[in-house]
């Protein structure tokens, strides 16, 4: 059931029903892990304490290092500025890989949670669909791209746009 070609021809049809984004397979040990991240959210984020898949309630820099050892690859997903659109697709790949007998995926999400209109911080109300953030739990996203090819500014020129990206996690 695991079968990694089967996987991709998947994933395509699902990434097809999406416009303008772009996926890719990378070693998890591209994946660049950084405490300073999290000073991001705590220092310019006004999600900051306000989400649980925001800093500093997901796994700490340190704890996600030793979590990602635990993977050998990740499913990389680039997409234009739409943080919404982006952390209901990590849902829907994770799921897939899931479904296809990658039962160890999980999903890492852009900026923050938007399935609640607020967060029951005591505890998530929507955990089927609530991921962390990249950044909260220690993901240098600018050097993980980097390191598999990708412009470390993420900025679309033509279309004049930052990029987002979430990650899902593979074995």
């Amino acid at each position: 059931m695991r079968d990694l070609k089967q996987l991709k021809i998947k994933l395509s049809n699902i990434i097809n029903e999406y416009n303008g984004i772009n996926i890719d397979y990378i070693p998890t040990d591209s994946i660049v892990i950084e405490p300073w991240t999290r000073l991001k959210c705590q220092y310019g984020c006004s999600h900051y304490k306000k989400s649980l898949t925001c800093s500093p309630y997901p796994p700490k820099p340190s704890e996600m290092r030793e979590i990602v050892k635990s993977y050998s690859q990740a499913i990389l997903l680039e997409f234009h500025e739409n943080f919404e659109i982006i952390n209901n697709l990590v849902v829907e790949v994770e799921n897939e890989c899931a479904r296809e007998g990658f039962y160890k995926a999980f999903g890492l999400g852009a900026g923050f949670c938007k399935f609640c209109k607020e967060c029951n911080l005591e505890e998530c109300l929507k955990p089927e669909l609530a991921r962390p953030s990249l950044s909260a739990v220690g993901v240098d996203i600018h050097k993980t791209i980097a390191n598999n090819g990708y412009d470390i500014l993420a900025y679309d020129e033509i279309e004049k746009t930052y990029l987002c990206y979430g990650l899902v996690l593979l074995d």
